[in-house]
């Protein structure tokens, strides 16, 4: 019991540092959503090495050794004897001190024009004054890095295929505004330079985002305009929209975010001390991730940079606290004490232990790499654990719910005719024929979600079920692993019908213990079967996460074609509110002889009549 109530403050006291509240990447992971289908294999405790601390100590103590295979994880908190395995309470008592010691530490948060501070630190809105306008400031020539890698967007002609900062920038604010709120919690903007000094006042901005802007000034902008946005805009940040892209020395000069520059935001001093002291702690945890995150050069993972930076620095916007979920006393102490099993059995298993240490190295939002840490290092343990704790005894307290924008309304025809349930669910069904080696019914070949097409070979299945009614979801996909070799992953999800509108289903799966629920939009399809685009809103809401995406699939994992095909499938795309360039490109190379996909062929899949352009039986 006293081991249970050290957990729970310890774990309190840094919730109140914001270390573990501010930030998603974490140890205590399961990779949520599954499939391929479900790009979101997310790592889901933003606090989790504090927490992973607190119960390796809570292991220890309570079993008494540390399981041969991971006492090299264990240094951090006090190292185990190398003859007995054991760790002592002295070792862990400096971890208690530290932890209660923190309870009384600042939490510094930026403020912006027209905010005032809350209890608790945060910032919101000062009574009457208007919303805090946030300004993303891009330069007049040239694309962002994200719409240079290999996209849908390639099958189109000129700026749909390809699209200048100007096209690029309104379609990134269009994606941030569906995230505000309603009403919206800032007034987000973007403008090229020669907008922002064609307007005239160049100051009063909450925050500045600036991204790819160039040394020399267009003509006509003024030095004393950039004075103006120094004096009036307290809180800016300059990027690159790529490593390769360094941000000139003008703007660099101007960054300032907590009173912090440049220079001082990506040195932090030894262990972070100087930024602590300083209280600009916070801002470079968010330079450095916002910047991170531009550089995976997607433009899902852009979206995400800009609300996190505007979460953090301007005012909070309520879909990222609800992924940033803070547990309580209760929720602690509850889950330690009803999965003392899972926990014990986590603890003293190699394989868990280094799922959970792998997962603690990833970056902000790095899907691809908490996906390979599960792949690699997946185990029974791993998955009890995130059932018990986080499942069943919602561990991190999380209150999400799935996102209700944008509105996708699904194809209203096919073939001429309106769509029906059964039509939609053999669109599904697609081009599954045993007969002619054709185990399942599509292969993703594009997808804007980063967490998805990262997946190589993504073979998509579904077949009616065996009770009435029923109907399954079962994706097998490739997923390189930490060694280098390659593993085949599978999931089957329970699909439901939309009760009122065809073409809309509920989707739900448990993945490595946590169970996430999905709404998919069947957005278009080809009359021949030669191309189908889904959309999906998903949650898993014990683990505190919320997503969405768009999918284009084929016969055999190829790109439509050029032309009529491409401006269909961009039509069908844009039903979601969104462009073919941000669905970026899956690979799909030739299958490895040695390592054949494992696909199925359940008794009950069925050949679809869509197939032969046959009618439907009733």
């Amino acid at each position: 019991q006293a081991w249970k109530t050290a957990i729970a403050q310890g774990f309190l006291a840094l919730k109140k540092m914001r270390i573990m509240s501010r930030h998603r990447t974490g140890v205590l992971a399961a990779s949520v959503g599954a499939a391929p289908g479900c790009r979101r294999h997310r790592a889901i405790a933003p606090y989790a090495l504090t927490l992973a601390s607190a119960l390796v100590a809570w292991s220890a103590a309570r079993c008494g050794q540390w399981s041969q295979g991971f006492v090299s994880h264990a240094g951090a908190f006090g190292a185990p004897s190398a003859a007995t395995g054991h760790l002592s309470a002295t070792k862990l008592q400096p971890l208690q001190h530290w932890l209660a010691g923190r309870a009384s530490a600042p939490d510094h948060t930026a403020s912006g024009v027209a905010l005032g501070a809350s209890e608790g630190g945060e910032v919101s809105p000062v009574a009457g004054s208007p919303l805090p306008v946030v300004l993303l400031l891009h330069p007049d020539e040239g694309s962002p890095a994200f719409v240079e890698v290999h996209h849908m967007g390639e099958l189109m002609e000129g700026e749909a295929g390809r699209p200048g900062w100007a096209v690029a920038a309104e379609q990134l604010a269009k994606r941030v505004r569906w995230d505000l709120g309603d009403p919206p919690v800032v007034d987000f903007q973007v403008k090229s330079l020669s907008e922002f000094f064609a307007g005239g006042s160049t100051g009063g901005y909450a925050l500045v985002l600036g991204v790819d802007l160039p040394q020399e000034l267009p003509a006509g902008c003024s030095e004393e305009a950039l004075a103006a946005l120094a004096a009036e805009s307290p809180s800016r940040l300059f990027i690159g929209s790529a490593k390769g892209r360094a941000v000139a020395p003008r703007w660099r000069a101007l960054t300032r975010l907590q009173g912090a520059g440049a220079a001082e935001l990506e040195d932090k001093g030894p262990l972070g001390i100087s930024a602590m002291i300083g209280g600009w702690a916070a801002a470079a945890k968010t330079q450095a991730d916002v910047a991170e995150l531009w550089h995976r050069r997607t433009a899902e993972e852009a979206v995400y940079a800009v609300l996190d930076l505007i979460d953090s620095m301007v005012v909070p916007v309520a879909l990222m606290r609800a992924q940033k979920p803070e547990p309580t006393f209760e929720t602690v102490s509850r889950a330690v004490d009803k999965c003392q099993d899972q926990f014990r059995v986590c603890f003293t298993t190699p394989r868990c232990i280094l799922a959970l240490s792998c997962l603690s190295t990833c970056g902000l939002a790095d899907q691809s790499c908490s996906y390979r840490c599960i792949a690699s290092y997946q185990s029974e343990a791993f998955t009890q654990f995130s059932l018990c704790a986080l499942q069943k005894q919602n561990l991190l307290n999380s209150q999400i719910e799935r996102p209700v924008t944008p509105i996708a309304a699904p194809m209203p025809t096919f073939r001429g005719k309106p769509l029906t349930a059964d039509v939609a669910d053999s669109i599904l069904i697609g081009h599954y024929d045993p007969s002619v080696n054709q185990n399942f019914s599509w292969l993703v070949t594009a997808g804007s979600n980063p967490a998805y097409e990262q997946f190589t070979l993504q073979y998509q299945l579904w077949y009616p079920g065996k009770a009435r009614g029923s109907f399954w979801y079962h994706p097998t996909f490739l997923v390189e692993a930490l060694d280098g070799t390659n593993i085949w992953r599978s999931r089957d999800y329970s699909v439901r019908r939309d009760k009122t509108t065809p073409g809309i289903w509920e989707f739900s799966v448990t993945d490595n213990g946590i169970v996430s629920e999905e709404r998919w939009h069947l957005l278009g399809a080809d009359d021949n079967l030669n191309w189908l685009v889904l959309f999906y809103i998903g949650a898993a809401r014990k683990a505190g996460l919320a997503y969405r995406g768009c999918l284009v699939l084929t016969r055999d994992g190829s790109l439509p074609a050029p032309g009529a095909e491409a401006e269909a499938v961009a039509a069908a795309v844009a039903r979601a509110g969104m462009k073919m360039w941000e669905l970026e490109a899956t690979n799909n190379p030739e299958v490895d002889p040695a390592n054949k996909p494992p696909l199925v062929t359940p008794e009950t899949a069925v050949v679809s009549g869509l197939l032969s352009r046959e009618p439907l039986l009733a």
